[in-house]
This record gives C-alpha cells, sequence and structure tokens, in this order.
C-alpha cells in the first residue's frame, strides 16, 4: 500500500521569495516574528490527530527560536534541515551552498539528539552538485525534486523516476514531490499555493488517485495559515496573487487533510 508523506518547511512570513522585492534580507531583523505562533497551529492540529511529520526548518528561524525547535522535537516529529536563510542554490557558488548547508545542520544538531537525515532545497532549487554535497555532509535524503519545468524557480535533476522515493547514483535518496497526471500533463500537487488554489474536494481526489500508483508527500509552510501578516503591495501581481490567495481558509483545509489521510514522516520511509 502507498503511502502519505507530511512535511513542512519552518520560515515566517517575510522570508517566502514572493515578498523578496519588497522585503530584503538585510531587513529581516526588524520584523516580528510569526512563526512561532503559527507553527504551534499545525502542531495542535498534529497533536490532534496523533499524526508526526517532518519539518525542514531554517537555520536562521531555529538560531532565533531554538525552544520550537526543541517542541517540534520533543513531540515525536523529524528534524530536517532547510538550509540557514533560505538563498535560493540557484543564486549561490558551490563554496557557498556547502558552507550553507553546513551551516543549517549544525545549528540543528545543536537543539536535537536525532541525526538529521533529510534536506529540501529553497524553493526547490535542486541540482546534481547540490546532491553530491548533500551526500557528502551524511545527509540520507533530500526532498527537492519535481519534475516539472513551468516554474520560475524549481531547479532539476538528471536522474529521473515514477517512483516518488528513488535512489540517485550517487546513493542519495530523492523524495520527490508528487504530480498529477491529467491526459498528457503533470500538475504539481504537493502542497503549498497549490493546495491553497485548488478547491479541497478536488485536491483529495487528486491525493487518491496518486496514491493507486506511488507514494504521496505534502508541504505547506507556517505563513499559509496566517491571516494577520502585514500585506505588501509593492511587488508584482503574480507574486501577490502566489502568496496571499486563501490564507483565511488553509487552517480548516489543513485539518481536514490530517484527517481525511494517514500520515507519516518523510524519515520513516528513507
Amino acid at each position: 500500500m502507498n503511502e502519505c508523506l507530511l512535511s513542512f518547511d519552518i520560515e515566517d512570513w517575510f522570508q517566502a521569495h514572493n515578498l523578496q522585492e519588497a522585503i530584503p534580507r538585510s531587513s529581516w531583523d526588524r520584523y516580528e516574528l510569526h512563526v512561532e505562533k503559527n507553527t504551534d497551529k499545525i502542531l495542535k492540529i498534529l497533536d490532534r490527530y496523533d499524526t508526526k511529520a517532518t519539518f525542514f526548518i531554517l537555520g536562521w528561524i531555529a538560531e532565533k527560536v531554538p525552544d520550537m525547535v526543541k517542541k517540534i522535537d520533543a513531540e515525536g516529529h523529524e528534524i530536517a534541515c532547510h538550509g540557514y536563510d533560505h538563498s535560493l542554490l540557484s543564486e549561490m557558488d558551490i563554496e557557498k551552498i556547502k558552507k550553507d548547508i553546513q551551516r543549517s545542520k549544525g545549528i540543528l544538531s545543536q537543539l536535537t539528539t536525532q541525526p538529521i537525515k533529510g534536506y529540501r532545497a529553497p524553493s526547490f532549487t535542486i541540482n546534481d552538485d547540490v546532491t553530491k554535497i548533500l551526500k557528502k555532509l551524511s545527509f540520507e535524503y533530500d526532498s527537492s525534486f519535481y519534475k516539472i519545468a513551468a516554474h520560475d524557480r524549481y531547479g532539476r535533476l538528471s536522474n529521473h523516476s515514477n517512483e516518488t522515493i528513488y535512489d540517485l547514483s550517487n546513493g542519495l535518496t530523492e523524495a520527490q514531490m508528487p504530480t498529477l497526471k491529467i491526459f498528457k500533463s503533470e500538475i504539481p500537487w504537493a502542497g503549498g499555493g497549490y493546495f491553497r488554489f485548488i478547491p479541497y474536494p478536488i485536491f483529495k481526489l487528486g491525493i487518491e488517485k496518486i496514491l493507486k500508483e506511488q507514494d504521496f508527500i505534502f508541504y505547506l509552510h507556517p505563513w499559509e495559515l496566517d491571516t494577520n501578516q502585514p500585506k505588501h503591495f509593492d511587488i508584482r501581481m503574480g507574486y501577490r496573487i502566489r502568496h496571499y490567495t486563501n490564507l483565511k481558509r488553509t487552517e480548516d483545509k489543513l485539518e481536514k487533510l490530517i484527517r481525511d489521510f494517514d500520515w507519516k514522516p518523510i524519515g520513516d520511509m528513507i
């Protein structure tokens, strides 16, 4: 039987790339953190349904709110790496990428006794060279690859598979993000903005269709439950639509999703 694998990318509202035009990294310290409150909403839903998940956490966030990381760990969830400050891998050279991942993994390792096995690239900007770095840094899996080319940020891997979880040529395991096949097209169906845009009954049917053939991975960000985050209108229209659409509905939809399927952390399948 195929499995449902649950994950959350832990970053705050002002760290989303859709807002980068209005909020540069140099200004992050000026903004109020909402991540603890919104992550706590997620943890309460998971506790209500006795569900465990993988939390891909930014090193920057872990430094600011280490007690939140310890709480996630204490509640039995998997702690994984999301890089340090959400920099796109496509905008860094190899040495900077290595230092970024090492720094983040080191911070997380000091806050938990569990091994940091998993990595997810910011905005899914993975590539073959990064998977080699991950293997050298003793990661067991990556969960960053979307086998579509339609998005303006997503990276690419040379190793492709129809399976959700498969081994790369360098020995690292890839837990790729799912797509839904409709006729000859493949549509992103893993969560995030796609989850917010698509009506829940349709999204659920899509998951059920995917599960007939392979495992399903879901992801979401705490800021997608944050209806109180400041609104920035000085960014391009497409980014505003991606970031702010249906935030008010996300928490209820997430609870339905957790209720309707049996979930486990990604690391349990590696």
